[in-house]
C-alpha cells in the first residue's frame, strides 16, 4: 500500500494544516497549536476485537490541491475516505466509513486531539450551554473526564484562542490530562469525538464536520539585553550530600547512615586484589572526584571474592565496618552486582566520602531478569552505554534483542543502511555474554513480518500480498527462508535460547476473521520452530497473546476463543519461554495471576512482560514474584536502538529503574510510596555528573533574591521571561542576550516553561558566543532540559527543583562575550530566573 506522509506547511493568514500517517490531523494558528493529531477505529461491541486502527495501519494520503488533502484506506472488511479541505478561517472533514464484513462493527472517530494550552482557564460552550474549563486535570477514568454531553456544536475559548468544532453528529469531549492512554502521553490535549458510531454492511457512514479557528495576533517586543555585573560567592557550588535510594531493593539491610566509613583512597587487601574492584573505584568515580590517597595508617581493609552460598545465582553479602569492607558473591554475577551496590552507596559528607557501616545480604527473586531493546548502526555503543550505567548496577540479566532488522546474507534483497550490520551484531552478543548478561536474539516468524517484506522483496510468501503482514508457511519457500535465517543468526550469534516472536499474527492483511484459519497457520509454522530450535540445540521463546482466549488473561488476549487457543498452547513445545505481555496499567497482582498459572500448569516457563505504565510493573512485577516466574520489561521506541530515541521515548526507559526494581526484589510499595522518583533515577545514573567534594565559589548574574536549584546558587533575574501564551509573556521578547565576562568552567542557568509540550520538542536554543567571535548552540528540549510547573516530572539534563531546572553547560577555555536564549515557538513561554558562572579551579 502507497502511503503518503505529508509535511506541508499551506499559506494562510488564518490557519495551516497537515494530515501524517498515524497520527492524522494538525491544525496551527499563527505558530500557535490547536489539533495536535486525530484518528478513529472499528471494533466489535463491547471491544470484544479491534478491526481497524488509524494509528497502527495504513492509509493512502493524498494533496489534492494546496487546501485540500484525501485519506483514504482499505483494510479487510474496513474501507473508506475522509477530505479535510480549507475554505478561509474553516476547515471541512467528510468522514465515509464503510464496512464488508458480516460481523456487527463500530466506528470510534476521533475528530481532534485539541491542545489545551491554547483554552487554559477558558470555557467551553456546548449547544450554547457555557461552562468553565476545570484547570486542573482530572483524576480517574473517562466518566470523571467529559465535559458535559455531546453536542452538534463546540465551541473552546481561551485567552489566546477560540475553536468552533461543528459536526453532524453529536461530539463528546474528554479532558485527557494525564490519562493513561496512549493518545494521552505526549501532550495534554481534549479528546473531541464519536465513541459509537454504527457502521452496516452496504451502507456508508458519513459525518460532516467543520472547524473554524481564530488566534490573536501578537505584538512583538523588541529582542531583550542584559549586562549586570556578577558577585561572587564563596558557596556558589555545594556538593549533593543526600543519601541515595538503594535500587533495587535488598532482601535484607542493616545500615547505619550515621556511623560512616571514610574512604581514603589508600586499599589494603589481605586475601588479594578481588574480581571487579576496578568497577567499584570506576563506578564512584562516576559521581565524585576521589579524595586524595590518605596516610598509610588509614588503610582500608578491602577482602572479597565468589563464594557458594547455596543460593541463587547474583546473591551477594556485604559487611562494612568503620575500617573494612567485606564482599562475596554467588559466582561472577553476584559478586559484579555487590560491588555495584557498595558504589551505589558512597555518600559525601563533610567533604568527605564514606559508606554506612552495616551489613546486606541481598538475592534476587528469579533468574530471569530481562530487557527488551531493538538493534540499529547505533546499538553497539548505546547498548554499552545503557547497561554499563543503568541496566547492570539495577541487577538485569538477560536482553531480548529485536534483531531482524540485521543484515542477514539469507534476505541480500533487503539490504538496508539503516539496518545493523551482522559483524556489529556479533560484537554485541559477545559485550553482553562477557557481562554476564545472557543475549536472547528475537526474529518475528510469522506475523509483524514487514521486516521481511521491506522493499517489496518476497511478497509472494504473505499471506496477503497486497498487505503483506505475516508469512503464510504453508506455501513453497516460507518455512525454509525463515528457517535460513535462523540458521544464519544462530551460528553468528550463538544463543542459549531464540525468540521467534509470534504475536499479533492475524492484526494486518486477513480479509475476514478466522480464528480457525489463524490456526492452521500457527499449526504449521511451530512445530516448525520447535523443531528448528531442537536442532539447533537452544531453548524457544515466544509471546504468549495468541495463545490466551478472552477471559484467561487480564488482557492481550489474540487466541479468538478457548479452543483455537487451547490448540495454540498444544502446538508449543513443552518448557518453552512464554513471554506472556500484559500491558494493563493495574497496580493490583491478583488480575495477573490467571496467564502465569495456566502457562505453569500446562508446562511452560511464563515470563511476566510489562511495559512502561508504572501500575503494570508493579502488579505484574508482584505476581511475577508470587508464581516464581521471571520478568522481562519491554520497550517499543520505534525500529531503531538509540540515544535519540531513548531520548523521544524517555518513559519507556526510565520505566526500566521500575522493572529492575520490582523484578529483583518484589517489593510490595505501591508506586506513589516509592522512595524515589524514576526518571530521576535513570536520569542520573545514565548521564552521572562528577560532584567535588567542598563546596566552591561562583559568580552570580543578577540582582534579585537568592536561589538555590540543583547545587548551584543564583541571583533571581527580574523581566527574563520570553513570549508565550500565557496572559503576562504574549507580547514579551523572542530572545534574551545577557552579557557575560572572565573564563568559566561552566555557566549554570535556571529556567522553566509555561506549558508542557511534546517530549524532546525543541522550544529554544542557548548560544554561548565568545569574544573571539565563535560561538557554541545548544538546543532546549522539552523534558529533557525543562519542563513547564504543572509537569512534576523530572527534566533528563539537569537538576529540577520546584518548576526551575538548573542546566550546567560546559564551556571554553577562552574569553566569554554573552549567552543568549530564543524561542523557536510563540508559546511555550520560557523563563530565564537565572544565570551564574562556574570558575575553572584556581582561577
Amino acid at each position: 500500500m502507497l502511503a503518503w506522509l505529508l509535511v506541508h506547511q499551506l499559506p494562510n493568514a488564518d490557519f495551516d494544516f497537515d494530515v501524517r500517517l498515524h497520527q492524522g490531523l494538525t491544525i496551527t494558528a499563527k505558530g500557535i497549536p490547536i489539533v495536535k493529531g486525530s484518528g478513529f477505529q472499528y471494533y466489535a461491541p463491547g471491544w470484544t476485537k479491534g478491526y481497524y486502527s488509524s494509528r497502527w495501519k495504513d492509509q493512502d494520503i493524498k494533496r489534492l490541491d494546496e487546501n485540500t488533502i484525501e485519506l483514504k484506506f482499505n483494510e479487510g472488511n474496513a474501507f473508506g475516505s475522509v477530505t479535510y479541505h480549507r475554505n478561509g478561517n474553516r476547515l471541512i472533514a467528510e468522514f465515509n466509513f464503510n464496512w464488508s464484513g458480516n460481523e456487527t462493527a463500530l466506528v470510534e472517530l476521533n475528530q481532534g486531539l485539541t491542545w489545551v494550552p491554547p483554552f487554559q482557564n477558558g470555557k467551553i460552550t456546548l449547544d450554547g450551554a457555557s461552562r468553565t474549563l476545570p484547570q486542573l486535570p482530572p483524576v480517574g477514568g473517562l466518566d470523571k473526564r467529559i465535559l458535559g454531553t455531546p453536542a452538534k456544536e463546540t465551541v473552546l475559548t481561551g485567552a489566546v484562542a477560540n475553536l468552533t468544532l461543528n459536526s453532524s453528529e453529536p461530539v463528546s469531549t474528554f479532558d485527557g490530562r494525564k490519562y493513561d492512554q496512549d493518545w494521552a502521553q505526549e501532550s495534554p490535549v481534549y479528546w473531541q469525538g464519536i465513541t459509537a458510531l454504527p457502521v452496516t454492511k452496504g451502507a456508508p457512514t458519513k459525518v460532516h464536520v467543520e472547524y473554524t479557528v481564530a488566534v490573536q495576533n501578537q505584538t512583538k517586543s523588541e529582542p531583550k539585553k542584559l549586562s549586570i555585573s556578577p558577585f561572587p560567592v564563596k558557596d556558589g557550588v555545594t556538593p549533593d550530600e543526600s543519601i541515595p535510594p538503594l535500587i533495587p531493593s535488598p532482601k535484607m539491610a542493616i545500615l547505619d547512615w550515621n556511623n560512616t566509613l571514610t574512604i581514603s583512597n589508600l586499599w589494603k587487601f589481605p586475601a588479594g586484589r578481588p574480581k571487579f574492584f576496578d568497577l567499584f573505584r570506576a563506578e564512584i568515580e562516576k559521581r565524585f572526584e576521589l579524595p586524595e590517597v590518605g596516610k598509610l595508617e588509614n588503610r582500608i581493609s578491602f577482602d572479597g571474592g565468589m563464594s557458594d552460598f547455596k543460593q541463587r545465582e547474583g546473591t551477594y553479602h556485604l559487611k562494612i565496618t568503620k575500617d573494612s569492607i567485606s564482599v562475596y558473591g554467588q559466582e561472577a554475577a553476584g559478586l559484579r552486582n555487590a560491588m555495584y551496590r557498595l558504589a551505589q552507596m558512597v555518600i559525601l559528607k563533610n567533604g568527605k566520602l564514606c559508606l554506612p557501616t552495616g551489613a546486606i545480604e541481598d538475592e534476587p527473586r528469579s533468574d530471569f531478569r530481562g530487557a527488551h531493546l531493538f538493534v540499529g548502526p547505533q546499538a553497539l555503543e548505546f547498548h554499552q552505554k545503557l547497561w554499563n550505567n543503568v541496566l547492570r548496577p539495577l541487577g538485569f540479566n538477560k536482553v531480548v534483542l529485536q534483531s531482524e532488522r540485521t543484515n542477514w546474507n539469507a534476505l541480500a534483497s533487503t539490504q538496508d543502511p539503516n539496518l545493523m550490520k551482522q559483524s556489529d551484531l556479533v560484537k554485541l552478543f559477545k559485550w553482553y555474554r562477557s557481562q554476564e548478561v545472557e543475549p536472547i536474539p528475537l526474529i518475528q516468524s510469522l506475523g509483524h513480518m514487514n521486516w521481511l517484506f521491506a522493499a517489496g522483496a518476497d511478497k509472494n510468501l504473505a499471506v496477503n500480498p497486497q498487505s503483506p503482514y505475516t508469512i503464510d508457511p504453508r506455501k513453497p519457500g516460507a518455512k525454509e527462508l525463515v528457517g535460513a535465517i535462523w540458521d544464519e543468526a544462530i551460528l553468528a550469534l550463538k544463543p542459549k535460547t531464540i525468540h521467534v516472536g509470534l504475536d499479533e499474527v492475524d492484526m494486518i492483511g486477513f480479509p475476514i476473521n478466522d480464528p480457525k484459519f489463524t490456526t492452521e497457520l500457527w499449526k504449521e509454522m511451530v512445530p516448525f520452530l520447535g523443531a528448528l530450535a531442537k536442532r539447533n540445540n537452544v531453548n524457544l521463546m515466544l509471546w504468549g497473546d495468541e495463545g490466551l482466549a478472552p477471559g484467561e488473561a487480564i488482557d492481550a488476549t489474540n487466541g479468538d476463543d478457548r479452543t483455537n487457543a487451547a490448540q495454540r498452547r498444544k502446538a508449543i513445545p513443552q518448557g518453552s519461554f512464554i513471554a506472556d505481555w500484559h500491558y494493563k496499567a493495574e497496580q493490583s497482582h491478583l488480575p495477573f495471576l490467571k496467564s502465569l498459572q495456566k502457562w505453569k500448569l500446562e508446562g511452560f516457563q511464563p515470563i511476566a512482560s510489562t511495559w512502561y505504565q508504572p501500575e503494570n510493573i508493579r502488579g505484574f512485577g508482584i505476581a511475577a514474584d508470587v508464581e516464581g516466574a521471571g520478568t522481562l520489561q519491554t520497550t517499543w521506541a520505534g525500529y531503531e536502538s538509540s540515544e535519540g530515541n531513548m531520548l523521544k521515548n524517555l518513559n519507556q526507559f526510565s520505566a526500566l529503574v521500575l522493572a529492575g526494581d520490582y523484578g529483583w526484589s518484589g517489593r510490595l510499595e505501591k508506586i506513589a510510596e516509592l522512595p524515589y522518583d524514576p526518571i530521576r533515577v535513570f536520569a542520573k545514573m545514565y548521564n552521572p555528573k562528577q560532584s567535588a567534594l567542598v563546596p566552591s565559589m561562583a559568580l552570580l548574574i543578577g540582582r534579585g533574591e537568592i536561589f538555590d536549584c540543583g547545587g548551584i546558587k543564583f541571583s533571581q533575574l527580574e523581566g527574563s521571561s520570553l513570549v508565550g501564551i500565557s496572559p503576562t509573556t504574549v507580547n514579551s521578547p523572542e530572545s534574551l542576550e545577557i552579557a557575560v565576562t572572565g573564563v568559566a568552567k561552566e555557566i549554570a542557568v535556571a529556567m522553566a516553561c509555561d506549558v508542557t509540550a511534546t517530549m524532546s520538542e525543541k522550544i529554544g536554543e542557548i548560544t554561548i558566543a565568545y569574544k573571539d567571535g565563535t560561538q557554541e548552540k545548544s538546543p532546549i528540549q522539552y523534558g529533557l532540559h525543562v519542563r513547564a510547573a504543572d509537569d512534576g516530572a523530572a527534566t533528563f539534563y539537569g537538576e529540577r527543583k520546584g518548576e526551575r531546572t538548573c542546566l550546567r553547560l560546559v564551556t571554553k577555555p577562552k574569553e566569554l562575550k554573552s549567552i543568549t536564549f530564543q524561542t523557536s515557538n510563540r508559546f511555550s513561554g520560557l523563563k530565564i530566573d537565572g544565570v551564574t558562572l562556574v570558575p575553572i579551579k584556581g582561577k
